[in-house]
Order: C-alpha cells, then structure tokens, then sequence
C-alpha cells in the first residue's frame, strides 16, 4: 500500500473543510455504522485481506471512529471509500451515491492525456467539447492524484480512468476531499484551443445529472437496429461485410436468451452471416451465464467463419461479467478482442452482496466469490487489435472503433472473393 493510502485511512492527513462537524449523536449513529461495516468485511468477503492487510484495516477503523469529533459526513463517508478500495478488489464498495448527493453539471471523457467535458446541462452546453484545465485551481493531474485512492470499481488503471471520469462530477466526494467548500460555489477552469474560460459553478441534483452521458450519438457507421427479444441485447445485420453486430450493453436473464435462440439463428441463417461483431464496451456486468447463453446459441451456426470471423469489441468500462465473457468468448468462440484493454481484472473478486447500515442507510458491497479465467497473470484483458477513439470521430458521431473493423472485414470479403473467383 502506498504511503498516501496509508495516510488517508490511517487519519494522519485529516483535511478541514467549511462543513457542520458531527454532533455527539450523529457520531455514536456512525461509530455503529462503521462497526456494522467492520465486521460485514471480516465475516462476508470471501478472502478480506489480500491486499490490505487485517492490522491496517483494523488500525483505519480504529482511527476513523477515534477522529469522528473532527469530521463531517462527507469526510466519513470519503475515509469509507479509501477504506474500502484499500481492499483492493473492483467489487468491495462503499456507495455514497446511496444517500443524498449531487454532481456538478459536467461528464467528462479522457481522450489521450486529455479531460474533455462531452455533455453538460442546458446552461453549460457551449462548454462541450472544451478541456478540463483545474477545479479550484488543482490540475486534473493534481485532482487524479487525490482522487484515486477512493474510487470506486476499480480492478486497473483502466476501470481507475472510468470511474474517475465519472466520480470528479460528485459534489459530496470533493467535499470530503477538501477540494471544494460546503456553500460556496466552485471554480472550474477550461481550455478551447487559444481561449479560457473560468467560471463559478455549483452542483446540480441527481436527477439533472442522470439525463447526461459519456455516450456519443453514433452517426456512422449507421445502423438498422432490430430488437431480438433480449433485453439490452441488440442485433444490426451489416449486408456489405456480412457481419452481425450485438451491441451487448446490458444482461438479460439467460432464460431471456434461450427463449429467442432459435428466433436468432434463423434470422442469422437467413442474412448469410458471416462475421460476429460482440459488443461489451460501456458494460459494466450482470449475469455472465446469459453471455454463454448467447455463446451457445451461436456456435451451432456453420456459416460463421470461427477461425479468423469472430470479434469481442472491449473499452476500460468492460467489467465484471462483461469481462468475465470477454475471456471466455476468446476461448470457446475463438474471438479476437478489438479496441482498449477491459476495466476489469480477468482473475478477480467478484459476485458481490450489498449491506445496508443499520443507521446511516448508506450501502456497501463485498465480494463473494473468487474467479481465475486466465492462466497466467494480468490486469486486464488486452485487446489483439488494439484501437483507440480519437476526439475527432467522438465529436463526429463516428465510432472509431467499429469503423476500422467493418473496414478491415470489407478487406477480407474482398480478399475472399479474389481468392473463389481465382479458383474458378
């Protein structure tokens, strides 16, 4: 564990922020709370002490009730956080979004070392496209450094990127940071091109925020979507590169995916599919028995080239059971993964219970159980084709990744095709 890690959950580096301390009732409220989650890790979690050790989780707890007189809620629930990420897997959280919160009105996108601001609210819509310089005067490498040992699903440096691209909007975590004050507007700082603008902000409510995303509006390639009777499951049949493209953005039930099997095939059959394009980026898990669900339906299919016609498509959001299929869809598909390495950690905790505080309310998760799917050691599963978005195609709607693939399919048909009329 690193020495500012150690700092955070052991109380040393306490900050001060203009917030109500705890009162004495509120204080012995929290000192149950933090025994509940205490003992919850040391009973529930499959395998507690992997990474951080018993005597510094035991010491961070300790410390933390011991300087309960000296804090506010959002520096409790933030010392929670560090807490819980020391343990060191993706699926061991402390949620502080399960009580009231808010966010600044901004989601935020890394393109390369860059921090771009890619959807805001009505007021702050000509800021979209702009770069984050600061908050407060703290860089976005300053605010990365301070944030990071708190996170939230965090597995790599991957899923690290994705959960701080969204958790930098959380009003309540920058406030028990000491980054921002309670009351007080804050000062965001962004860069277009030659021009700056620094402007007073404050946070917004949870509902304002939910209607932003970090998602583009994909302009090309253009797509005829078909609903296929999974829920977060959809099919688009690309004739020209005789590829079926799933956007797998979220798990159905495996039932879900038995039921509409033979539905697919035939639609499958009848197009002359060629190629599957399996889309996992921006899933961040569920069930991975409805990916093998979905596997199983497709290998009947003959037609599918399962040497070289296979791909898995992966982003730093792909975690959890997304991952987990991502790894097995390379085994038993023969698929070759495209795009940026996964979010999540191929050999990981994972399966998580969630508790409920007996005071607070506040919710924590711990992981159950334990899933080895590779053999050797990694952090992520890394793509065989590695393609990076870039700005420029973000901002066009376009889908960089996607794009080059069909491309590279469209090489191959022709390729094919040069190759069955030689024979001839």
């Amino acid at each position: 564990m690193n020495d500012w890690v150690k700092a955070l959950l052991l109380g040393c580096c306490v900050t001060h922020v203009a917030a109500t301390p705890l009162n004495e009732a509120e204080q012995q409220a929290w000192i149950t709370d933090i025994d509940f989650y205490a003992h919850q890790v040391k009973v529930r979690h499959i395998h507690p002490f992997h990474t951080l050790t018993e005597g510094d989780f035991k010491r961070s707890i300790e410390t933390l009730k011991t300087e309960l007189p000296e804090l506010n809620e959002a520096q409790v629930e933030t010392r929670l956080m560090a807490i819980s990420r020391a343990i060191g897997d993706g699926h061991s959280n402390y949620l502080m979004m399960s009580g009231p919160h808010q966010h600044f009105p901004f989601r935020f996108k890394f393109f390369g070392d860059t921090l771009k601001v890619v959807d805001a609210t009505s007021e702050y819509r000509e800021l979209i496209g702009t770069q984050l310089h600061s908050i407060n005067g703290l860089s976005v490498a300053e605010l990365y450094t301070q944030l990071a040992p708190v996170l939230p699903g965090v597995d790599n440096q991957f899923s690290e990127q994705s959960s701080f691209e969204y958790y930098l909007s959380l009003h309540k975590l920058l406030l028990g940071l000491g980054i921002v004050k309670q009351g007080l507007p804050t000062s965001f700082h962004f860069i277009a091109g030659t021009n700056e603008k620094i402007l007073q902000i404050s946070p917004v409510s949870m509902r304002e925020f939910g209607k932003l995303s970090s998602a583009y509006s994909r302009v090309e390639p253009k797509l005829t979507v078909q609903d296929i009777g999974m829920p977060g499951i959809t099919l688009s049949l690309l004739e020209n590169q005789k590829a079926a493209y799933f956007d797998f953005a979220s798990y159905p039930t495996p039932e879900q995916v038995m039921s509409r099997c033979d539905a697919l095939q035939s639609t499958l059959e009848s197009a002359g599919s060629r190629y599957l394009i399996i889309d996992f980026r921006g899933n961040s898990g569920g069930n991975f028995y409805s990916g093998l669900a979905l596997s199983a339906c497709l290998l009947p299919l003959d037609q599918i080239d399962w040497m070289r016609g296979v791909y898995v498509l992966t982003d730093g959001v792909t975690f959890s059971a997304a991952m987990s299929n991502t790894a097995q869809f390379r085994q038993i598909l023969n698929a070759q993964v495209v795009g940026t390495p996964t979010g999540g950690d191929p050999n990981h905790f994972a399966e998580n219970s969630q508790f409920l505080m007996p005071n607070s309310g506040r919710r924590f998760t711990l992981s159950k159980r334990y899933y080895p799917f590779i053999a050797q050691q990694s952090d992520a599963v890394y793509p065989d084709i590695h393609i990076e978005p870039s700005w420029d195609d973000y901002r066009r709607g376009k889908d960089t990744v996607l794009s080059e693939l069909l491309v590279r399919l469209s090489g191959m048909q022709i390729a094919g095709n040069t190759v069955s009329a030689s024979a001839e």
